[in-house]
């Protein structure tokens, strides 16, 4: 009995490096296509064209990825974001999977707030550069300037999409502290708060396995965004908790689901 047990783990364990290799074989693969698209487009639209353009690519290169990456989506409630407003928008944060899953899941043209770190990945950072707002969380200044830009993005008419959570959440919980950057943002530029729980992205690739991953169904859910028309940076809390509830709501639920 327990060699047989130890067999299936080492076989499970062989199975979820050998996908992790596939997986990054398919970002690889469709990255370099994505790219040939971002470099046409770049350089042969003006900046409103090109991101309007962008982001069809980036929206196909995140549905091929996933679907490459044997991850199975359901997306609802999309149809509650107007495709003329723009959105401060956040989500939770369990998988390196869930940048694709929201390039696929999104409907509106939206930036990413991106970690510095992003300009070593391949195409990622090309693609940052152009599209999305760095940060450097170790440098003050970096934040300082960062949030400026992304005041100009949120008030030209653009989404920017923030992990609220700052980074993939490691932990048991099933939500870690959100940081009040996000909030702050919505509040400042009066636009609304869209909300994005992505739940069963850490079935893909799991923070807390170094190199393994698995094909999975991922759910991505849709609140009614949160206007904050009137708020001053005293709702700051407020704001921050009540968004806070529903995502941790819809994970709960599913979780209670799963169990029974």
């Amino acid at each position: 009995m327990a060699f047989h047990l130890t067999l299936t783990r080492s076989f499970s364990t062989f199975f979820k490096r050998l996908w992790f290799v596939w997986c990054a074989l398919m970002f690889l693969f469709t990255a370099l296509a994505a790219l040939v698209a971002y470099l046409f487009i770049f350089n042969l639209f003006r900046y409103e064209k090109a991101y309007s353009y962008s982001f069809y690519v980036t929206k196909f290169w995140g549905k091929a990825l996933t679907a490459l990456m044997g991850v199975k989506m359901r997306v609802e409630g999309a149809e509650k974001l107007d495709p003329n407003q723009s959105y401060v928008i956040i989500s939770n944060h369990q998988s390196a999977t869930d940048i694709p899953l929201c390039m696929a899941a999104c409907p509106v043209p939206f930036s990413f707030l991106a970690k510095i770190e992003a300009d070593k990945v391949p195409v990622v950072g090309y693609l940052a550069r152009n599209m999305h707002i760095y940060v450097d969380r170790k440098s003050e200044q970096s934040r300082q300037e960062s949030y400026s830009r992304m005041q100009k993005h949120v008030l030209g008419g653009k989404s920017i999409h923030i992990y609220a959570e700052g980074t993939r959440n490691k932990t048991n919980e099933l939500l870690t502290k959100f940081y009040d950057g996000a909030f702050k943002l919505a509040i400042e530029t009066q636009k609304p708060l869209a909300l994005l729980t992505l739940i069963g992205a850490d079935n893909t690739v799991n923070p807390r396995e170094s190199f393994k991953a698995s094909p999975a169904f991922v759910y991505c859910l849709w609140s009614e965004p949160i206007p904050t028309e009137g708020l001053t940076l005293d709702d700051l809390d407020m704001l921050k908790e009540r968004a806070y509830n529903q995502i941790w709501q819809h994970l709960y639920a599913h979780k209670i689901a799963k169990v029974a």
